[in-house]
């Protein structure tokens, strides 16, 4: 994420993120549902999570409604992100909410202040795509400091697979369904993400090395659709 693209580009439509998000990205609501399922069935009863890039809160609101015990810090780069966040969860489950902070994953003091006593969960759905390689590989290695022995790893991501043509079919379908939507909203939206918002794609094959040289074991893809999967890892007791 730069603070001059990508995250001026959630800024700009923090108020029209869950309409098109919900509507036009295929497997959105599965992924939430997975991420939630995996939370249940992995964490214990009152886990401390980190929602990393927490957009409006959708990862987290998933999560409680199957864990309501559940306690979430919010973390994104944009503030408007952050306060949707907060006000949505405010409303549902105000006890849940550990606190909130904004920062930039792409500046290296993104997890000053965050509690080292660590989390049982970290969770990320669409951000760390947005991250260069080398900075991916520095925040899944903080990610597994910031972690719990036993603590695990939760990120939803895009990829792209050599001779694949999941990805373009992906955002084939994207773009149908975005065509459905009101195109005040829809076109601006679109034009705002074409413009801004910045994306770097590998193999999941790639990325669970990396993720294991950062440390974490037992690092499996649970869920894909087309070109978008979720990966999760432990790290050791």
């Amino acid at each position: 994420m730069s603070e001059n693209s990508t995250i001026s580009c959630y800024d700009n439509h923090t108020r029209l993120y869950d309409t098109y998000q919900f509507a036009v990205v295929p497997g959105y609501r599965e992924m939430l549902d997975l991420v939630a399922e995996a939370a249940a069935r992995y964490l214990p009863q009152q886990p401390k999570i980190l929602d990393l890039g927490c957009g409006t809160g959708n990862a987290s609101m998933s999560i409680l409604r199957e864990m309501p015990t559940a306690s979430i810090l919010l973390l994104d780069g944009s503030e408007k992100m952050v306060c949707a966040a907060k006000d949505k969860l405010s409303h549902s489950n105000p006890g849940a909410i550990l606190g909130s902070r904004v920062a930039d994953l792409t500046k290296e003091n993104w997890a000053e202040e965050l509690d080292r006593e660590g989390y049982d969960c970290i969770v990320s759905t669409l951000v760390l795509e947005h991250l260069p390689f080398d900075r991916y590989k520095a925040v899944i290695r903080e990610c597994f400091r910031l972690l719990k022995p036993g603590g695990w790893l939760f990120s939803s991501e895009g990829y792209s697979e050599e001779g694949s043509d999941m990805q373009a079919w992906f955002f084939q379908e994207m773009e149908k369904r975005r065509l459905k939507l009101d195109p005040r909203l829809s076109d601006f939206v679109a034009q705002l993400r074409n413009e801004k918002e910045v994306h770097y794609y590998t193999t999941k094959a790639k990325k669970m090395e990396w993720w294991e040289h950062a440390g974490f074991l037992h690092v499996n893809v649970t869920w894909q659709y087309l070109c978008l999967a979720l990966m999760v890892g432990k790290k050791e007791i």
